[in-house]
């Protein structure tokens, strides 16, 4: 796997990564192989660990190494957690056939991926962004048997999804996505540092990778299928998010029978902006009892 992990990463989750286990990783998929990263605690991790697992899939100018201070404080309370990079994304290589980043294809990957990283054991999975709609569409085509997938997906968690596409097909044909990018963030602005980071990741991205992703959108039967699936949803939004606005993950989960969440002072990288929020919200979430576990084999 080329590069290592983000700096802004570790440095967000201070201290507290080094009592963490760090381990990067590069998962087999269809389209080839997709790199990811593990955060958990040190100690007995083999395929017969039974403890909660968690998968994260991040979307258009994103990267798993945004998950990272997420990580760190779930990893805390006894989650082993795995980010992806999607196909083209950042550290993972990007192909020359635009068919590899259609949303079911990408689905495909991360599900392929996941699935040897949690050993076919149970996943909570989490998708931001465009990546909300890879995960959600991964777990409808699971339940449909169309494709190969986790045996198990016990949660669905959207944070700030971009159901609708609020990234345009004009947006991704600018140039610009430095600016692009940004608007994602607090304010509209980034530290000098955040964006030499994103620079680097976007330099190393597939073009056709952060096209599709911007102008990704849902299928318009992708609700009535999550419906029928019948897998318990949270939907989170960042109460300052100015792409996807905290009324329209309200009328998303209303959509879905899904919880609602909206993490305070977060844009549309509630991971990255106010991590413990988000933190707090997710492990109330799974905590629940009565988590349905979907996707049997």
């Amino acid at each position: 796997m080329r590069g290592t992990p983000d700096p802004d990463g570790k440095q967000s989750a201070g201290r507290e990564a080094d009592a963490r286990t760090v381990i990067p990783l590069l998962m087999p998929a269809p389209h080839g192989p997709l790199a990811g990263v593990e955060i958990r605690r040190p100690g007995p991790s083999g395929p017969h660990w039974n403890g909660s697992r968690a998968a994260l899939v991040s979307g258009a100018g994103g990267a798993k190494e945004d998950f990272l201070p997420l990580m760190h404080r779930l990893a805390e309370a006894g989650h082993r957690l795995f980010a992806v990079d999607l196909r083209g994304q950042n550290e993972t290589p990007g192909l020359d056939d635009p068919a590899a980043y259609g949303i079911d294809a990408l689905a495909t990957d991360m599900a392929v991926a996941m699935t040897a990283a949690c050993a076919r054991k149970p996943v909570h999975l989490v998708g931001h962004g465009a990546g909300a709609v890879v995960a959600a569409t991964a777990v409808v085509q699971a339940g449909s048997r169309k494709r190969f997938a986790p045996s198990t997906c016990r949660s669905l968690t959207l944070v700030a999804p971009c159901w609708d596409g609020p990234m345009t097909a004009g947006d991704a044909q600018s140039a610009d996505w430095e600016r692009l990018v940004a608007r994602q963030h607090r304010g509209g602005t980034m530290t000098d540092e955040r964006r030499a980071v994103i620079r680097q990741r976007l330099a190393r991205s597939h073009p056709m990778s952060l096209r599709h992703l911007a102008s990704a959108a849902a299928a318009p039967d992708l609700v009535a299928g999550l419906r029928a699936e019948g897998i318990r949803i949270l939907v989170v939004g960042g109460a300052q998010d100015p792409l996807v606005p905290a009324d329209r993950t309200r009328e998303l989960a209303r959509q879905l029978g899904a919880r609602h969440s909206v993490v305070p002072g977060a844009g549309h990288l509630p991971h990255h902006d106010n991590p413990d929020a988000l933190a707090a919200a997710l492990n109330g979430f799974w905590a629940e009892e009565g988590v349905a576990e979907m996707w049997q084999k």
